[in-house]
């Protein structure tokens, strides 16, 4: 739900020519003023809005008013440069998911060879280490569910969200593999649904791999 209000604000704000004061956001979206504010502040403490002065019609201390952060140009250059990776989808995916082989290949941790680690708490380790924020774990016959903030992401997944999907997916199969080669053999990776427009939780699932019968 608060997702859903900020993205609102987020839209309201865009299509805004002017800063808009808390007051006028709360009407336009039906939402009590204190609400209002509220998102409104927590969208300041993420950088995606900046508070300005609003001159008031009359005698009066000027107003706050709230406009989105100026992108700087560097926002539009990234997205060329993330379309330069490939002339499809899948080859933007594949190129995402290897460089987050290697970001994740920084942060590897492994184990004796003796000892089959868990591929959750490898998981949520190194997605820690990296700036995720794992909200959620689910276990449940035998596969793996984390719903996790894809924050550092955020700006690739607006223009690309075929790569930060890779990347997210690359995280955890180097992850895996640098924890035990057994493990990253019995699990593959998936994440959905794609973090487009910057939506802040994603969800990455491990799935036992099924093998097929074996050929009489």
């Amino acid at each position: 739900m608060a997702t859903k209000q900020r993205d609102k604000i987020i839209a309201l704000l865009t299509e805004s020519a002017a800063p808009m004061v808390a007051g006028e956001i709360s009407a336009r979206l039906d939402l009590h003023v204190t609400t209002a504010r509220f998102h409104l502040a927590k969208l300041v403490e993420e950088g995606r809005v900046e508070t300005t002065t609003v001159p008031t019609a009359g005698v009066g201390r000027p107003r706050v008013g709230y406009r989105m952060v100026r992108q700087a140009p560097t926002g539009a250059l990234l997205g060329h440069l993330l379309g330069q990776l490939g002339s499809t989808t899948a080859a933007r995916e594949h190129a995402g998911a290897e460089a987050g082989r290697l970001w994740a290949e920084q942060h590897a941790h492994p184990v004796p060879a003796a000892d089959l680690p868990d591929p959750v708490t490898v998981a949520a380790q190194t997605l820690g280490e990296l700036g995720f924020q794992v909200s959620n774990m689910v276990s449940a016959f035998g596969s793996h569910e984390l719903r996790l903030c894809s924050c550092p992401l955020q700006d690739i997944a607006r223009t690309h969200p075929e790569v930060a999907r890779g990347i997210a997916r690359g995280v955890i199969e180097q992850a895996l593999a640098a924890s035990s080669p057994a493990l990253s053999s019995q699990y593959a990776v998936s994440v959905a649904p794609d973090p487009s427009g910057g939506n802040c939780e994603i969800v990455l699932r491990l799935a036992p791999v099924r093998r097929g019968a074996a050929l009489p």
